[in-house]
């Protein structure tokens, strides 16, 4: 039996998958498996000049031709060998040596082709990510959820090569879904690649140690293009604002997806094409809701994240909660006092600031280890619900529409929305925590930090159950790349535990205490020249 250090170097992921694979008989009879003092001998480069397992390599090569005629692979015919690496592979899928991400073997993950494709769509902007490593199942997913059925009519020109017949399906993401899945992923087209390269018999398992993942960072010859996020979240704050983010990132997509709502004149009275953009801004704490106003892509630039006095306006006249739980006093006590632009900006840059508070308070909780407590506050309920918007319209330059209908979701995205948004959520707060950011201000008190410490005092009251929770969460998260598998199973044992104990009631209360209290010095600051006059680099 191979020592459990046999192979050296590796991410531990790596190294558990290695004594899987040389324990499952798929692999049965491959020479020279065990070096002379025990270590498996994963690697059998070609080039080896001499000593015992010089021949190696060729004799491996032996064994996949053997095994391709085995399974009816004809070892003469293009690929075989790769063709017979990924048949016999038991589960389709493989950690990295490097990250320990767990990838899928085929060709599953969009490839430069594909990326520019999807930018050229007219509703695909900045907003919505688009990364390299995303299965397409899950993007195809993403596109369908967002977008709507408009992303049925751009599946055929998105997916056709010179190969592969793109066939005329029914606009039903489970008839797409399985036809990807069963007919056009294994038939390998050039729209996606594998997330690990074959390279039988230099490997045991017949693929490259390095995923798609850490490729360019080990082989200097791979493309960087195929390997890069073509984009990124920039909308770090949401994830921890309140607000159905289901149905608002469903109407974001269905403005720029709608030619009719999309060349709609912005608010300043440009020409489309328009945007959507949060009348609060979220970067400042207002919730994340299916209301927005029109702005033309330079108009939403420039906006950032200031508030007009028309802003701050519309937002007090619509008659339901605009501001997250932790700037909700500290809107209530100043929009009052916005008249004009000048004061509506000074409000603007008090948020910032009670922004900048509220990530350090959740930066002290998630250092003190109560993960599971941080998640209520991410919404995981709603990726249950599909919403749909009932004679939807713009009104004023403001999107409009006579209710919102929801229907249960059966499908099992719902599970990966929660884990994604889980990954995200804690990513952003982890990267804003390190950042050093300029003109950062942060309100503290005796008062304000003596609340937080009660808070967390109830945390630490926490049952066992949760805390052994906690520990699991804080592990699969502290990861460079967490498991998605890991991820889809914490998202639903969280979301079982709903509100969760008392000591998360009594907790949540201290922390809208300590934010009531930072309110209230940041109001008493209102004429104090950081606002009047402060520069505007934070924005």
């Amino acid at each position: 039996m191979a020592r459990k250090a046999e192979y050296g170097r590796g991410h531990n992921a790596f190294l558990e998958y290695v004594h899987a694979i040389v324990e499952h008989p798929n692999y049965a009879g491959m020479p020279d498996v065990f070096m002379d003092n025990g270590d498996i001998q994963w690697e059998a480069p070609s080039n080896r000049q001499g000593g015992k397992f010089k021949d190696t390599h060729h004799r491996r090569r032996d064994w996949w031709r053997a095994k391709a005629v085995e399974v009816g692979i004809d070892p003469t015919s293009p690929h075989w060998i790769s063709k017979t690496a990924k048949f016999i592979h038991p589960t389709k899928k493989k950690p990295c040596k490097n990250c320990g991400r767990l990838m899928d073997i085929r060709y599953t993950y969009p490839s430069a082709v594909l990326l520019k494709r999807l930018f050229r769509l007219p509703y695909i902007d900045e907003s919505f990510p688009l990364d390299s490593l995303e299965h397409i199942l899950e993007l195809v997913t993403r596109l369908v959820e967002q977008f709507g059925d408009r992303v049925f009519e751009s599946l055929p020109a998105l997916l056709a090569t010179s190969a592969i017949p793109v066939p005329m399906l029914a606009p039903k993401l489970d008839s797409w879904l399985t036809w990807i899945e069963n007919e056009y992923i294994e038939s390998e087209p050039s729209t996606l690649s594998p997330g690990a390269m074959s390279n039988a018999p230099d490997r045991l398992d017949g693929f490259h140690s390095f995923n798609l993942c850490c490729r360019s960072k080990s082989d200097p010859g791979r493309s960087k293009e195929n390997l890069q996020s073509y984009t990124t979240d920039r909308r770090v704050f949401e994830y921890w604002v309140e607000g159905d983010w289901v149905a608002a990132d469903r109407l974001m997509g269905a403005i720029r997806s709608d030619d009719a709502m999309k060349m709609e004149r912005c608010l300043n009275d440009h020409s489309g094409p328009c945007s959507a953009d949060h009348i609060g801004p979220i970067s400042l704490g207002f919730m994340h809701r299916p209301q927005f106003q029109l702005l033309c892509k330079n108009c939403n630039s420039a906006k950032n994240n200031r508030m007009s006095f028309r802003d701050v306006s519309h937002l007090i006249q619509v008659g339901e909660e605009v501001a997250s739980w932790y700037c909700r006093s500290l809107w209530e006590q100043c929009k009052g006092r916005v008249h004009d632009d000048e004061t509506a900006l000074r409000l603007s840059k008090l948020l910032r600031d009670n922004r900048h508070t509220f990530m350090r308070l959740l930066e002290q909780i998630a250092d003190a280890g109560h993960f599971v407590f941080l998640t209520t506050f991410l919404g995981l309920g709603y990726a249950h619900k599909n919403v749909a918007f009932a004679n939807l319209g713009v009104e004023d330059h403001i999107t409009r529409f006579d209710e919102l209908v929801y229907t249960d979701r059966v499908t099992k995205y719902a599970v990966e929305q929660q884990a994604r948004r889980l990954r995200v959520a804690f990513a952003a707060l982890r990267e804003y925590v390190q950042k050093e950011t300029r003109n950062a201000f942060v309100i503290s008190t005796e008062q304000t930090e003596q609340l937080i410490r009660d808070a967390l005092c109830e945390l630490n009251a926490l049952p066992t159950s949760i805390k052994h929770l906690d520990h699991e969460l804080q592990a699969v998260l502290s990861e460079d790349v967490p498991s998605e598998e890991q991820m889809r199973a914490l998202a639903k044992k969280t979301e079982a535990i709903g509100k969760g104990p008392i000591q998360f009631t009594r907790a949540r209360l201290k922390l809208q205490q300590a934010m009531d209290l930072v309110a209230i010095e940041l109001a008493g600051l209102w004429d104090d020249e950081r606002y009047v006059r402060a520069p505007l680099e934070e924005f």
